[in-house]
């Protein structure tokens, strides 16, 4: 194909995927695109967790035609996490292997999460296992100045787990909730569970867990994946 043509098709590629004519700024022109900061200020915002100017950093971030600049050159801030990233409705399986919460079993259902006021959510998991039905109702709690969030579950096999932990992420938008949870007692043995909640794109996430029964080492206790069913990311 010769040159011209090339680089025509390349310029039609840009306009499909941006939205703009490709030809509207420069390598030169993208790589000048301003540092984006944090500004000062803690304007809430109604229905939001977040400032305003936590909102306003993470949409610049994501306006960027460039690569973020690390912050080591005083470069980009990163972006905050969200919490509001779970709220919607998703589509909830995977596989548990045998513990003294049930037969090893497939785990299959729908939760839905809803933001209750300032960085607070709840939501309601209902699932199938070998055993039976499983309801799981949750309670979030977010700390937006420390990155800790909190999963309180009533789990109708008759325990609750307080998932505590960070939540941290990377320059590439990626977020990792690492949690553990106080141990509880199930058909009379202590349980203690421990994970990484890992969110893998805005319509997708999953819970990777260990479990430690009366005391012994911490063993996979499985994989359960959520998938965002009919609705935009936040």
């Amino acid at each position: 194909m010769p040159v011209v043509v090339r680089a025509l098709a390349l310029f039609s590629a840009l306009e499909l995927v941006f939205g703009v004519p490709a030809a509207a700024q420069t390598p030169a022109q993208i790589e000048a695109e301003p540092i984006v900061k944090l500004q000062a200020g803690e304007t809430p915002v109604q229905g939001e967790c977040l400032t305003q100017e936590e909102l306003d950093l993470i949409a610049g971030l994501r306006a960027l035609r460039r690569p973020t600049v690390g912050v080591e050159g005083d470069g980009d801030d990163q972006a905050p996490f969200n919490p509001q990233y779970f709220v919607g409705t998703w589509e909830v399986e995977g596989v548990l292997p045998e513990s003294p919460l049930g037969e090893a079993s497939e785990f299959y259902g729908t939760e839905v999460v809803q933001h209750v006021g300032a960085c607070a959510y709840e939501g309601l998991l209902q699932a199938t296992t070998v055993d039976g039905d499983v309801t799981i109702a949750s309670r979030m709690f977010y700390d937006r100045g420390a990155s800790y969030l909190v999963r309180i579950e009533d789990d109708s096999r008759g325990v609750e787990f307080v998932k505590i932990g960070r939540v941290g992420g990377d320059a590439g938008g990626y977020f990792s909730h690492f949690w553990e949870a106080a141990p509880v007692m199930s058909q009379g043995q202590q349980v203690r569970l421990t994970g990484r909640t890992f969110m893998l794109s805005p319509f997708r996430y999953e819970v990777r867990g260990r479990i430690s029964v009366d005391g012994g080492p911490f063993v996979n206790f499985g994989t359960v994946r959520w998938e965002r069913v009919g609705e935009d990311s936040p």
